[in-house]
């Protein structure tokens, strides 16, 4: 019973594995058929293929160049961004209460500009103290005189005009340590003068820019309260402008401090003026530090660029591509070149990529015509997928 079982089993498999290949044969059939309906027929990495069977399969072409000629070295990606030491931090002197904001982000500020104006009960301490201690001093002052005229009648011992001395240095010593606050606090000399002696206090007090550059951040909103070294705004500096770019760890390796870096938006070229010695944790990439006069006259903080460096250990015999050319077989890098018989699929080795292009080595010439576009059914031919359908659009 059980080999009765066994049999009516394998009978089975065998008729199953029958139909499989019948189905196999057929498609393979049919394949073959249209490709000869077609006219079109692959030979190893060659596709022959007519003009207008690659205009009906929206085939487009671009030309390679050398590398070194098109001016490309290494093209990376990256940004421009204020170099720290650029960017200042507007803060509190005192705790109090954001009453109005002066000015908004983006913002151009000259020194001295007003950023906000704060409400502050601390200021206003800060200025009785102020007052308390110009009338200690002015006592002080009274007094030292007075005993200088005693000493010079001989009223006066000589220890006694020592000590109204001391006095009068350590007033002098604490009203210019509380005036010295009330000046970092906002308020100017003039004020502070005023305050002395007509004895104006206000609890308002404007926080100014102490450079002149753009608003990057305002960090506070009317009404909120702050305390004493909080930060209200970041200003940057105008001047100069960083490059930070990315590259592999191969690209990495071909740059070198001080290597011309040239944009496409600005007239004059820069330098590599840093690389990083270890790469990014989040990416994998290498941070190249590039500086460029005048960046200002033609770059944006924070701006996405592609910049192209003409290192000195960038390949003599890349070829300039369109990053859109290239196609993945088995793990490999291809372009479909035109010539006179139809396309060749061409084997490259890829130096550097970028959004936009690529530098690669291969058998290639310059001028030659490499597929752009259309390049899926292209890819359905050479591997032997099917064809476009012929006749015009």
């Amino acid at each position: 019973m059980q080999k009765n079982g066994n049999a009516v089993y394998n009978q089975q498999e065998t008729s199953h594995q029958k139909n499989m290949k019948i189905r196999t044969i057929w498609i393979m059939s049919v394949l073959a058929a249209a490709l000869m309906t077609m006219n079109i027929t692959r030979a190893a990495d060659l596709i022959r293929i007519s003009e207008q069977q690659l205009r009906n399969a929206g085939v487009e072409f671009a030309s390679i160049s050398a590398a070194q000629e098109n001016g490309d070295g290494v093209r990376l990606a990256g940004s421009a961004v204020y170099p720290p030491s650029r960017i200042e931090t507007v803060s509190a002197p005192a705790a109090g209460v954001v009453q109005s904001l002066q000015v908004s982000s983006m913002d151009q500020l000259r020194a001295g500009s007003v950023v906000l104006r704060l409400h502050s009960a601390e200021l206003l301490e800060w200025q009785r103290e102020y007052v308390h201690l110009s009338t200690q001093f002015e006592l002080a002052a009274k007094k030292t005189a007075r005993d200088e005229s005693l000493f010079n009648e001989g009223i006066i011992a000589a220890s006694r005009l020592q000590e109204t001395r001391n006095q009068l240095t350590q007033a002098r010593v604490a009203v210019q340590s509380r005036a010295q606050m009330l000046k970092l606090a906002g308020m100017s000399d003039a004020a502070i003068a005023a305050l002395a002696s007509q004895h104006a206090l206000s609890p308002i007090v404007d926080i100014r820019s102490r450079i002149s550059g753009s608003v990057l951040e305002i960090m506070v909103t009317p009404g909120q309260r702050v305390e004493a070294g909080a930060p209200l705004a970041k200003v940057a500096r105008s001047g100069e402008l960083w490059l930070e770019l990315q590259a592999s760890r191969a690209q990495g390796d071909q740059i070198h401090i001080g290597d011309k870096v040239k944009l496409s938006q600005c007239a004059q070229a820069g330098r590599v003026t840093a690389i990083a010695p270890q790469m990014s944790a989040q990416n994998q990439f290498v941070v190249i530090r590039a500086s460029l006069p005048g960046a200002e006259q033609c770059l944006r903080a924070g701006q996405y660029l592609e910049a192209a460096i003409s290192s000195k250990a960038a390949p003599a015999s890349g070829w300039s591509l369109p990053a859109a050319a290239i196609v993945r077989n088995n793990g490999r890098d291809y372009v479909f070149v035109k010539d006179a018989a139809g396309v060749q699929a061409q084997a490259i080795s890829i130096v550097t990529r970028s959004a936009e292009h690529v530098v690669a080595r291969g058998s290639l010439q310059a001028g030659q015509q490499v597929a752009v576009k259309g390049l899926a059914n292209l890819k359905g031919i050479w591997l032997g997928l099917g064809a476009p359908e012929s006749g015009a659009h």
